[in-house]
C-alpha cells in the first residue's frame, strides 16, 4: 500500500521530469530569448567590475529574503486590506533585488522544476484568455495581478533555499497571523459590532463574529486556516526534534489561531479548518502507525474521540450550532440561496465560454456576469475557486491548475517521507494540510483571491517545491557511496 501511494505521489509530483524540463528550457529558443537580458546584464557586471560585485550580489539576495519575510509577516496590517498596490510594489521590489543580485554574481542559485512549467503554462493560458476577451482592458488588469502573484512564486522558491530560511518564513507568516488572531480575540471580548449583515436572522441568532484588522470574517478565516496547520506542524516538529521550548511556544500559538478561526463564524472557515486538521492528523497518524506500532491504540482512540469532542463543542454553543447546521439548510438560508444563484449563473457562463473563458480577473467576470445574473444577485466572483478559474480562463486553465495543485501535494508527500528530512518533514506536512484547508474553503468562497491568502498560497507552493528539490538531492547524495 505504501509503495502504491509513493508511486502515485511520484507521478503526480512530476519530480522525474525536473531535469528534462530544465534541459529543455535551457536548450529552447524561448529559454534563450527570455534569458538574454539577464545574460547581458551579467556580462556587463562581470566586464566592468571584474567579478568584484559578487559579494554585493549575495548581499542583495539576502536583503530580498528579509524583505519577503517582512512582507509575509505584515499581511495582517490594515493598510493591506484596503491598499493592495503596496504589497505588489514590495513583492516586485524584493524580486528586483534578487534578480539584480543574481546578475551581479550572487552565490544563491534557484533550481527549476517541472512544477515551474505548469505555473508558466497556467500564466500563458491566462494571457491568451485576456487577449481574446471581449473585455480586453479589464482583463489586462486581472492579468497584471496574476503576473505579480506568479512572480512571487518564483521569488519565494528562490529565497526559501535552506531549511532555516523556510522555517523563518513560516514563523513570519504564523507571527503575523498571531497578531491578527489576538486582536480578533479582543474584538470578541468587547463584542465588536459587525461591519455588515452576515447572518440570516430568520434562521440564526446574531452573534459576535471577529474580523480583526482585515474587515471581513471570511477573509480572516481564510488567512488563518493555513497558519493553523503550519503552527500545529511546528509543534510536532518541536516534539520530534526535542526542542521543548519551541513546543511550549507553538502549542498556545496554535490554540489562539484555532480559537480565532472558529470565532470568525465563517462556515467556509469551519470547513477549511476541519479539513486542514483532519489532513494533518491523517499524515501524522500514518507516520506514527508505521514507525511507532505501540501508538496504534492511541491513534484509533484519538480518531474516535476528537470528532466527538468537536461535535460536542458545536452543539454546546447555540450560535455555532446554528452556523454549522445552516450549511445544510440549502435554499432556506439566504446566504446559501445567494451562492446557489451565483453558481447557476456562473455555470451557464462556463458553458458558453468553456474553451478560453470570459477574461482574467474579477472585473472581466463582473462585466460578463451582468449578462447572466439573476436579478438581485450581483456578485464579485463565483464563490468557488475552481469555477472562477474555469469561467475566467476556460477548461484548460482549470486542468493545468488542478495538475499544479496535485503536484504540490505529491511533492509534499515525497518530502515528508524523505530519509534526510528530519524535523522539516513536519513543516512539509503542515504546508500540505494548509493546502487542503485552502482548497476546502475555496470550494465555497473566493476570498482566496485576496492578497492575504493568495501570497500565503504561493509562499507554500514555492517553499514546498524548493524543499522537495533539495531533499531529493540530499537523498540521492546519501545513497551514493
Amino acid at each position: 500500500m505504501n509503495q502504491l501511494i509513493d508511486s502515485i505521489s511520484s507521478f503526480l509530483s512530476l519530480e522525474r521530469l525536473d531535469a528534462k524540463v530544465r534541459n529543455a528550457y535551457h536548450e529552447s529558443f524561448l529559454g534563450t530569448l527570455v534569458g538574454l537580458p539577464y545574460r547581458l546584464a551579467s556580462s556587463a557586471f562581470a566586464k566592468f567590475a571584474s567579478g568584484k560585485l559578487a559579494g554585493y550580489g549575495t548581499l542583495l539576495q539576502k536583503l530580498s529574503f528579509f524583505v519577503v519575510a517582512a512582507m509575509i509577516f505584515s499581511l495582517w496590517l490594515p493598510i493591506f486590506a484596503s491598499d493592495k498596490e503596496v504589497l505588489a510594489i514590495v513583492s516586485l521590489a524584493a524580486l528586483g533585488l534578487y534578480v539584480v543580485g543574481s546578475a551581479m554574481g550572487g552565490s544563491e542559485k534557484r533550481s527549476g522544476s517541472a512544477v515551474d512549467f505548469l505555473v508558466v503554462l497556467f500564466l500563458s493560458i491566462n494571457v491568451v484568455a485576456a487577449c481574446a476577451s471581449h473585455y480586453f482592458q479589464p482583463s489586462l488588469k486581472g492579468l497584471a495581478k496574476l503576473v505579480i502573484y506568479i512572480s512571487s512564486y518564483f521569488l519565494f522558491s528562490a529565497v526559501a533555499n535552506t531549511p532555516r530560511r523556510r522555517l523563518a518564513l513560516m514563523i513570519a507568516a504564523v507571527g503575523g497571523g498571531l497578531v491578527a488572531a489576538v486582536y480578533g480575540l479582543y474584538q470578541y471580548k468587547i463584542g465588536v459590532a459587525p461591519l455588515a449583515t452576515w447572518e440570516d436572522p430568520s434562521i440564526e441568532s446574531q452573534a459576535t463574529r471577529i474580523y480583526s484588522t482585515l474587515g471581513n470574517p471570511n477573509l480572516l478565516a481564510g488567512y488563518l486556516i493555513p497558519l493553523v496547520a503550519i503552527s500545529c506542524s511546528m509543534f510536532m516538529a518541536s516534539i520530534d526534534a526535542r526542542k521543548w521550548l519551541f513546543a511550549v511556544i507553538a502549542a498556545p500559538v496554535s490554540l489562539i489561531l484555532i480559537a480565532a478561526t472558529i470565532l470568525t463564524g465563517s462556515r467556509g472557515g469551519f470547513m477549511g479548518i476541519g479539513v486542514a486538521m483532519a489532513a494533518l492528523f491523517a499524515i501524522a497518524s500514518g507516520w506514527c502507525w508505521a514507525k511507532y506500532p505501540k501508538s496504534r491504540a492511541a491513534i484509533i482512540g484519538l480518531a474516535v474521540v476528537l470528532p466527538l469532542v468537536a461535535a460536542a463543542c458545536i452543539f454546546v454553543v447555540p450560535s455555532m450550532q446554528q452556523r454549522v447546521t445552516s450549511i445544510f439548510a440549502g435554499w432556506q438560508h439566504s446566504s446559501n440561496a445567494f451562492r446557489l444563484h451565483v453558481y447557476q449563473s456562473s455555470l451557464q457562463m462556463f458553458k458558453d465560454s468553456w474553451w478560453i473563458g470570459v477574461g482574467t480577473g474579477n472585473q472581466a467576470f463582473r462585466l460578463a456576469y451582468g449578462l447572466y445574473m439573476n436579478s438581485r444577485f450581483d456578485a464579485l466572483g463565483t464563490y468557488c475557486v475552481p469555477l472562477e478559474i474555469a469561467v475566467e480562463a476556460g477548461i484548460f486553465a482549470l486542468s493545468v491548475f488542478a495538475a499544479f495543485f496535485l503536484s504540490l501535494l505529491g511533492r509534499a508527500h515525497l518530502a515528508f517521507y524523505s530519509r534526510t528530512a528530519g524535523w522539516e518533514r513536519w513543516l512539509c506536512a503542515g504546508m500540505a494540510a494548509a493546502l487542503f484547508g485552502i482548497a476546502a474553503m475555496g470550494f465555497v468562497d473566493t476570498v482566496f483571491y485576496r492578497p492575504q491568502i493568495h501570497f500565503i498560497f504561493w509562499l507554500i507552493a514555492g517553499t514546498l517545491v524548493t524543499a522537495s528539490l533539495q531533499l531529493h538531492s540530499t537523498d540521492k547524495s546519501a545513497e551514493s557511496p
